[in-house]
């Protein structure tokens, strides 16, 4: 009997499949096991599976039940039982219904979709777009575009039912793989409404967040609340609103926007602007109850003009009030970029044959030294093989340009030094490779100047310069055939490569010394000079498996350099004194994928004493170990700068995690700073609770910072500014003297 129905539901499954093929129909309806579609139509088949599936040939209709399953393109639906109308192409999706579509899925007990305009609604859903998920009391399909419309729901990123808390609007709009468009916005911990937004908007491909609050205690400042919030007005058009307050006198209110645009083929840049008031600054000000405005103006923006002309535009204008307010708002601004911006105009154009520049630079802040250039055109020709079988090589360099050098104000007289500059310079080359691994490459050149002023007030000047010297190279290797995991140490044989070089470089004595001529840049500073640069690299390398197959890594590389200087005296070649420069030496450790190690030390042979040395160690020792120290020493004339840092994290558990950090003065034996952490994990957020102290400063708080995981570079909490040294960094980054 049951054989019988088998061969019955197999023979009514060939008929509906002949009736469908002859009648354009394009939905194939698949029985207990059957996941074939129907090959036919000018339309995609829609697959159905099920448990039980139905056709009801007059009405046009499909009915299916249990473990309903439809794949349609990008979108796959599952339910419990499903009914689709063949002429509309609608389907009513019941039971546990489920639309999964790019790693997004939205869930529900009822669904109404159409397969043509892809439209749908679900009643009563739950979604999750990674990192979001949510809930509403209806979600709409939007036709023909990866966008969701949930209706009178919430948003989150934590992933409980009961989730910690949560986004709650009238109306949310997902563009998946995009971004999150909500409006009418309350903020809930828990049940509790915390904060209103009338308008929000999350970019999913971006880790920062849209409102950001930090408090906290400075020296200079008081107590004080940062708060940013960012903003999307259109493609084009995005950025940060900043509100900040102050409590120390002569301080309060301060706010400003940071702007980023993009115009697509006509460039994309930043605008920014900070405006705040406080009393006269330092003791020596003669007015201390005198408010001052402090602020700045920044204009940024690149322009890639096109293929055609392989040519970019960028432009950077930079207005401050005063020489130290990046310094005391922008610290971090001031660390990576100092507080000397440039103001400048420039066209670059790239081709095979020459790199040409159009530059307008000009000073807009009378407290800086600028060299101004209204304008500079240079053009450089490279490296151009002259004849076909022979290697000789011409390379040149020419630019025009007027110069002014602008000193700070002294009052109301303003220093002032122009000069109308053109300079030409012209290389020839020959290159000879020997036994298969020397090259030798000698060159002759001159460098043609005209000044439309010197020093000693003569005009119409021309200073000739005439340069010659060879570069030499030669390149040794030999493999050993070691296979050893020593030490844990993978080594599928050894390659060793030795490549010194020692290039010879004379400048004759120029036809105008540099003490004639105002010092703009490194064409003004050209002397007589000959040395040669010494140069050997050692490095040791072998293969290790990536991507399933063998590829070299470097284990070691040492390289040591240095210039053997022949001291010339003025006006003849009569050498009279000669020696070597500063010897510098790196040496780079690569002996795991977990450790990395880079040393370097600079030897004065002038003074036969070590000017600097750094030494930066990385570790990740196991997935709960991490470590990273520094040490930096730098003899100057000021006295002798000796910094260890060192940073320890250690994973306790999957929930708790603590860091220890440290800057020592070996030289003065006394501690710097001193940072002390623990992070808590707490599901959706990451809490951080901070002890740091400064000795030198009679500074130490205790502040408290949550983040949340999806978006941490949003802070919110208590929190002090401050900068922390990088390793690898110089010493000078690290924000302390010794």
């Amino acid at each position: 009997m049951m054989k019988q129905k088998q061969r019955t539901a197999k023979f009514l499954t060939a008929i509906i499949a002949f009736l469908l093929i002859f009648s354009n129909i394009d939905l194939a309806i698949a029985g207990e096991t059957s996941t074939e579609s129907i090959p036919q139509t000018p339309k995609e088949p829609i697959v159905v599976n099920g448990d039980n599936v139905e056709y009801f040939q007059e009405k046009k209709m499909v009915v299916g039940s249990g473990n309903i399953s439809i794949k349609y393109k990008d979108i796959e639906l599952t339910c419990d039982k499903i009914t689709v109308y063949l002429d509309t192409r609608e389907a009513i999706a019941e039971g546990n219904v489920k639309v999964t579509q790019k790693g997004a899925y939205f869930t529900g007990e009822r669904m109404n979709y159409n397969f043509d305009t892809r439209k749908g609604t679900v009643l009563t859903g739950h979604f999750a777009s990674n990192p979001f998920y949510g809930r509403a009391e209806q979600l709409d399909k939007v036709e023909n575009k990866d966008t969701y419309k949930l209706e009178r729901g919430y948003v989150t990123t934590c992933d409980l039912d009961n989730p910690h808390y949560r986004l709650q609007a009238r109306h949310v709009e997902i563009y998946l793989n995009d971004k999150v468009v909500a409006k009418h916005l309350v903020l809930y911990i828990r049940n509790v409404p915390v904060m209103y937004f009338p308008y929000y908007v999350q970019y999913l491909k971006q880790t920062k967040g849209y409102v950001t609050v930090m408090a906290g205690k400075k020296k200079e400042w008081g107590y004080y609340v940062l708060g940013s919030y960012r903003y999307h007005l259109n493609q084009a058009m995005k950025g940060d609103a900043m509100l900040d307050y102050r409590t120390k006198d002569g301080l309060g209110l301060a706010g400003g926007v940071n702007n980023y645009h993009d115009f697509g083929k006509m460039g994309k840049g930043a605008f920014k602007v900070y405006y705040t008031k406080e009393n006269g600054r330092g003791d020596d000000n003669d007015h201390p109850g005198e408010i001052e405005r402090r602020y700045r103006y920044q204009l940024r923006h690149y322009w890639d003009m096109g293929e055609g002309t392989d040519t970019v535009a960028l432009l950077e204008f930079n207005k401050l009030s005063d020489a130290d307010v990046i310094k005391d708002y922008f610290y971090n601004e001031y660390e990576e970029l100092g507080n000397d911006p440039d103001n400048y105009l420039t066209f670059i154009t790239s081709k095979p044959e020459y790199t040409s520049e159009f530059l307008m630079r000009a000073r807009f802040n009378k407290f800086q030294t600028v060299v101004e250039r209204l304008p500079e055109y240079k053009i450089n020709i490279n490296n151009m093989r002259l004849f076909q079988n022979i290697p000789l090589y011409y390379t040149g360099a020419a630019s025009g340009v007027y110069l002014r050098k602008l000193l700070p104000a002294d009052g109301t007289v303003q220093k002032a030094t122009e000069v109308g500059r053109f300079d030409a310079n012209n290389k020839i080359s020959y290159t000879m490779q020997f036994f298969r691994t020397l090259n030798v490459a000698p060159f002759v050149g001159t460098e043609d100047t005209y000044y439309s002023r010197t020093l000693g007030g003569e005009t119409n000047r021309i200073r000739t310069v005439f340069n010659a010297g060879v570069e030499t190279s030669v390149k040794f290797y030999k493999i050993f055939d070691v296979a050893t995991n020593f030490l844990g140490i993978d080594i599928n044989k050894l390659r060793h490569i030795i490549t010194p070089t020692a290039n010879y470089y004379y400048t004759h004595q120029p036809a105008i010394g540099p003490e004639k001529l105002t010092q703009f840049d490194e064409i003004d500073a050209v002397d007589k000079q000959s040395y040669i640069a010494f140069g050997f690299e050692n490095r040791l390398q072998t293969k290790r498996m990536s991507g399933g197959q063998l590829k070299s890594v470097d284990l070691a590389t040492l390289l040591i350099t240095s210039d053997y200087s022949f001291r010339l005296k003025k006006d003849n070649a009569t050498i009279y004194k000669q020696r070597f420069e500063n010897l510098d030496l790196q040496l780079e450790l690569i002996p795991y994928d977990w450790l990395y190690s880079v040393s370097k030390l600079s030897y004065n042979t002038k003074n036969s004493a070590v000017q600097t040395a750094s030494i930066d160690l990385d570790a990740a020792i196991t997935n709960k170990w991490s470590v990273g120290a520094r040490y930096d020493y730098e003899k100057e004339e000021s006295g002798i700068s000796n910094l260890l840092t060192a940073d320890m994290m250690y994973k306790i558990n999957d929930k708790w995690r603590i860091r220890a950090y440290e800057t020592i003065s070996l030289f003065k034996k006394s501690v710097l700073e001193q940072e002390y952490t623990i992070y808590r994990d707490l599901h959706c957020f990451v809490a951080e609770m901070t002890l740091r102290v400064v000795p030198h400063n009679d500074e130490a708080g205790l502040w408290f910072v949550m983040r949340m995981k999806a978006f941490p570079q949003t802070p919110i909490g208590l929190k002090q500014t401050y900068s922390r040294p990088r390793f690898g960094q110089a010493v000078s980054h690290t924000g302390f003297t010794d």
